[in-house]
């Protein structure tokens, strides 16, 4: 393997001021060696000794596998900048960094190179003192490689090379500070220790267990007359400020005027804020920087390493650090408010997110005194106003008791913020009705939340779920879902749930709807006594049933449409229900559309015979004829109370001698007694299979899943972008069956 080594250094200048934020590739030098006649047998261009002079890289070969590959790289520079005639200390290397491999064209053939990089700090004048190495800007040493022929084959490309590199590393939040830093070793060799405070003398970190009085340490420290180890600055005398950045500082409202009363100027303390509580440590170091960069760069109100987070789609937005925080506390704590402004119109940061202490950011806002950003949380449509914290204080409360900065413009914005109107949902109800719901607690009002406040009696509330329906999907929420959450999201879960297009999912508007609960059992509901929650469970059958989506033979549909017929229309009247009677506004109140289609079936003849029969023996109670529908749909519609989803499969059709392949589109509804098959353009039942006899398996990368029955007869293949939901909730039910 051929190894060249890149030296670089940051550019030394003593006019222009290079700031870490600022610094480029170009802004960096590179060692050079310059060899006027080559003697090298690990030389790989056998061109160079027939040049008198000529530029490269320092390059070797990894000639031992056994020997560790940067300790042969750190070993080739000693030796080749090693001199003794003029005397020359050689370069002892500390850190040698691989930064790639690629293919290199020498002599006509391509190799394999490896490139390593070796920052440092240092001048490193002796070594170019006697002209066999040179520093040279990088952005002119790659210009002169295209102009001039005294630089060695390769040398182009692998400066090329070090240059994406760089621009690749430095695209990073405190890339100068990682590349340029030293060793561990040697910034723990760099500390400092006071020999005062040393429990003997040379034991440096042993700590005195009583402590010594201001005169007895003073005594020891003149004792101590020798100095055992000194720290020096690698960046004195360079330009390059790496450590620029400015954690937290206070503005005094009082300068120029008279001398201000400092009982009343307060700075919020953490330890009195959480009393008592876990404490969260203000630990800046550059550990956790690089751990946690999003959370550093909205504590810092950098919007630039911000936008850039937050358009990669980082995914520590919402994320704890190890003191329980997210980076919009941070941002509410110091008071960014372009930071926290970002970090809401992302989308993915919730405005009611607490951290560790159940501190939302509300209350850090407020505590802090950042009118601003309570104000920004104030007008937010999902804020939670009601949000308590371990010490069971309000933002308000907690605004009132540090009373921070602008802490009476915390509190007018709170108090006006208690006097808004709540937001209202609206929830939508099968048989067309709709309630408005109020949102108390913002985007924390969860589903179970919302029922409570439908007023739903016991037995329903066993019945009923929330769902968010549109055009393209139906999806039932868990009790712990937040409806207003989960429709803000709805365009992001339509792309990924129904492979439609982004213009289309943006266009589809959601709605909240309660419906069947689908892992309600059979049992439980033919049971039901509560009639309200009969008419809820008749109205969503019929409406199901009236979509197509719950077939049934014309038999049952003919029963069914009676049975609705009586409902809608009241008992047999021979003066008006006639053959006449039935338009096709009444047909389609009380048939399939699938059934309409059959020219062959006198429909309205024969759903009259039904219904006089029903007028005359059957319930004459709204609620027991509803029953009765619910009871055809119990016993002879198995696709009942299904999950629908979509998708497709393939099907074989012999045309012309040859098998041609189809698309056939699919609804997949999903229950209690196994998953069915209804196809799309005739709604037909294609294949009902219960799970007894059913495996399957889901590929969620591809989009798919099969099933196959135990005797083989049904072997699937599903293609739908829910095919992990599906197989999800078949796993559940048939679980909860057996």
């Amino acid at each position: 393997m051929n190894m060249f080594v890149c030296v670089i250094r940051p550019l030394f200048s003593s006019s222009s001021k290079s700031k870490e934020k600022n610094f480029k590739p170009k802004d960096c030098e590179v060692l050079l060696q310059t060899r006027h006649h080559s003697t090298d047998q690990n030389n790989l261009d056998e061109s160079l000794e027939k040049k008198t002079c000529i530029k490269s890289l320092p390059f070797t070969r990894s000639a031992d596998k056994s020997q560790k590959v940067k300790s042969v790289v750190a070993d080739h520079l000693f030796k080749i900048t090693h001199s003794s005639d003029p005397p020359v200390p050689g370069l002892k290397v500390k850190r040698v960094i691989h930064a790639k491999k690629q293919k290199l064209q020498v002599g006509g053939a391509l190799e394999d190179v490896s490139i390593y990089v070796v920052p440092t700090l240092a001048k490193l004048d002796h070594l170019t003192a006697h002209g066999k190495f040179s520093f040279h800007l990088l952005s002119a040493a790659i210009s002169e490689t295209y102009a001039a022929s005294d630089y060695a084959d390769g040398t182009q490309q692998i400066l090329e090379a070090l240059d994406r590199w760089l621009k690749k590393q430095l695209s990073r939040p405190h890339a100068v500070q990682g590349i340029f830093r030293s060793t561990a070793l040697d910034r723990i060799h760099e500390n400092i220790t006071n020999p005062a405070y040393a429990a003997e003398p040379n034991q440096d970190w042993l700590l005195l267990e009583n402590g010594l009085r201001p005169d007895e340490a003073m005594a020891k420290m003149k004792e101590a007359n020798s100095i055992d180890m000194f720290v020096t600055n690698p960046l004195y005398g360079t330009d390059l400020s790496i450590y620029n950045k400015i954690d937290c500082y206070v503005l005094n409202p009082f300068y120029g005027q008279k001398v201000p009363d400092y009982t009343k100027i307060k700075i919020p303390d953490r330890e009195q804020w959480f009393k008592g509580q876990d404490i969260v440590e203000e630990n800046r170091e550059l550990s956790w920087v690089e751990e946690f960069p999003v959370h550093r760069a909205a504590a810092d109100g950098d919007i630039s390493a911000l936008t850039h987070f937050l358009q990669s789609g980082n995914s520590q937005i919402e994320t704890w650090d190890h003191d329980g925080w997210a980076p919009s506390h941070y941002a509410c704590w110091y008071g960014r408010t372009e930071a926290m402004k970002l970090l809401l119109e992302d989308g993915r940061c919730d405005p009611n997110l607490c951290n560790r202490n159940s501190a939302s950011l509300l209350h850090l806002a407020a505590g802090c005194g950042h009118a601003a950003i309570v104000k920004m949380l104030c007008e937010h449509t999902f804020v939670d106003r009601h949000v308590i914290d371990k010490q069971g204080r309000s933002a308000s409360e907690c605004c009132e008791q540090i009373r921070s900065k602008d802490w009476h413009k915390c509190m007018n914005l709170l108090k006006e913020l208690s006097h808004r109107p709540y937001q209202k949902l609206l929830i939508h109800r099968m048989d067309g009705s709709e309630k408005a719901v109020e949102l108390k607690r913002g985007s924390r009002t969860l589903v179970g939340d919302i029922l409570e406040s439908l007023n739903f009696s016991h037995e329903a509330k066993c019945y009923f779920a929330l769902w968010i329906t549109s055009k393209s999907l139906h999806l039932q929420l868990k009790p712990e879902h937040s409806p207003l959450v989960e429709m803000n999201r709805w365009p992001e879960v339509l792309r990924q749930l129904s492979g439609i297009q982004w213009k289309a999912c943006k266009e589809e508007k959601p709605t909240v709807v309660v419906k069947r609960d689908v892992r309600l059992l059979p049992n439980a509901e033919e049971v039901v006594t509560d009639i309200f929650s009969i008419h809820l469970l008749y109205e969503e059958a019929r409406v199901q049933v009236l979509r197509g989506l719950y077939p049934c033979s014309d038999q049952v549909a003919i029963a069914m449409a009676a049975v609705g017929m009586r409902i809608l229309f009241g008992p047999h009247d021979p003066k008006k229900h006639k053959t006449a009677f039935f338009t096709d506004d009444v047909l389609c109140q009380l048939l399939p559309i699938c059934k309409l289609r059959l020219r062959s079936v006198n429909w309205p003849q024969k759903i009259l015979t039904e219904h006089k029969e029903i007028s005359e023996e059957g319930p004459g109670e709204i609620s027991q004829l509803q029953l009765l529908y619910l009871r055809y749909c119990w016993t002879q519609i198995p696709p009942y109370g299904s999950a629908f989803f979509t998708g497709y499969a393939y099907a074989t059709k012999h045309q012309g001698g040859e098998n041609c392949q189809r698309i056939v589109p699919l609804y997949i509804g999903t229950n209690h007694r196994g998953i069915h098959f209804i196809k799309v353009e005739s709604k037909t039942l294609l294949v009902s299979v219960s799970y007894h006899s059913l495996t399957w398996v889901v590929n969620d990368e591809k989009r798919l899943f099969q099933i196959r029955t135990d005797d083989n007869k049904i072997n699937m293949v599903i293609h739908t972008p829910q095919a992990a939901l599906v197989c999800s909730l078949m796993t559940k039910l048939s679980q909860a069956t057996t």
